[in-house]
This record gives structure tokens, C-alpha cells and sequence, in this order.
């Protein structure tokens, strides 16, 4: 079932939605929800439908959201680019409390020169904290940017443990 619910978290309220190959999208709720449905049903074909999601789900955005440890759950990677596709299942293995640069990322998948290419498919991340955009940073130092606002990248960084140096 493709399915959505509203989740409150530390890093305010969140739209998580579940497509029966896991967690789909997440997004800050004050996105217009057509936009939302829109972003769905683009991705998908189909129109998710408001209802509870799986328990071990939210409580692994709500934890994730945190900058907690929490229990894995699968990610729905569907209607993305096999260059996208790479780059986020290389980002998934960035462990909770580092930071890697855009170049790194784009050197451990194989295209050296694709850094940009790197950092739009972090902008363009369907399921941010799960899937974590925010622990890639750019090489000329700082927080860099992040779909949910710089404050939360920085304060989730923080949440994880990442030393105050490299932020």
C-alpha cells in the first residue's frame, strides 16, 4: 500500500510516506500537501493514501530526525537515476558522527569529476535523515546546503556526534 502519515520530531513535523518497498519520501509537512502528492504520484504512478505508517518506520525517522541511533528499515530507492541510485546507496554507508565532502562521494562511486552531480542528488533526496544527505559537506569547509534548511543540517550534525571543527 502506498500510504503517508504526519510525524512530529525533533526537527518539527514531517511528512513520511511508505510504498511497499519501505520509506518513499519524507518531507517537512509544511510542504503544500499537492505538492507532496504531486512529488508521489510522479515517482510512483500512483496517489498515496493518508494512513498510519508501519510503527518501526516513524520510529526510525523520529529517532533518525534525533540524530539517534535507530533500527534500519528499507528505503524505497524506485524512479531515481542509476547515477542517483549509486550515490545514495554509497551515502548510506557514511557512518552516524562524520562528515564526507561531495568529491569524496563522487570519487567512492567512480566519476572523480561529478562532485556537482553529487551535490544535486543530495538536494534532490526523497528520504533525507534516513537516506543521510546531511553528512556530506562541501571541501571549502562548512555546513553546505540542505533541503530542510542549513540550522537543521548543522543541528542534526551536532545531535550525531560530528566534532564542532568540522562544521
Amino acid at each position: 500500500m502506498h500510504c503517508y502519515s504526519e510525524v512530529e520530531t525533533d526537527m518539527g513535523r514531517l511528512r513520511v510516506a511508505c510504498s511497499p518497498k519501505g520509506v518513499a519520501m519524507v518531507s517537512l509537512a509544511k510542504q503544500s500537501l499537492q505538492e507532496f502528492e504531486k512529488a508521489y504520484r510522479k515517482r510512483f504512478g500512483v496517489m498515496p493514501q493518508p494512513s498510519p505508517i508501519p510503527g518501526r518506520f516513524k520510529s526510525a525517522v523520529v529517532k533518525a530526525a534525533a540524530g539517534r541511533h535507530y533500527e534500519s528499515v528499507p528505503v524505497d530507492l524506485s524512479g531515481l537515476t542509476g547515477f542517483q541510485l549509486q550515490v545514495l546507496k554509497e551515502l548510506q554507508k557514511v557512518p552516524r558522527g562524520t562528515v564526507q565532502t561531495y568529491a569524496w562521494l563522487a570519487r567512492k562511486v567512480g566519476r572523480p569529476q561529478a562532485a556537482r552531480a553529487v551535490g544535486n542528488t543530495m538536494a534532490r533526496n526523497p528520504i533525507p535523515f534516513l537516506v543521510p544527505c546531511h553528512r556530506v559537506v562541501p571541501a571549502s569547509g562548512g555546513v553546505g546546503n540542505f533541503g530542510l534548511g542549513v540550522e537543521r543540517k548543522r543541528a542534526l550534525l551536532q545531535r550525531e556526534g560530528v566534532p564542532s571543527d568540522r562544521l
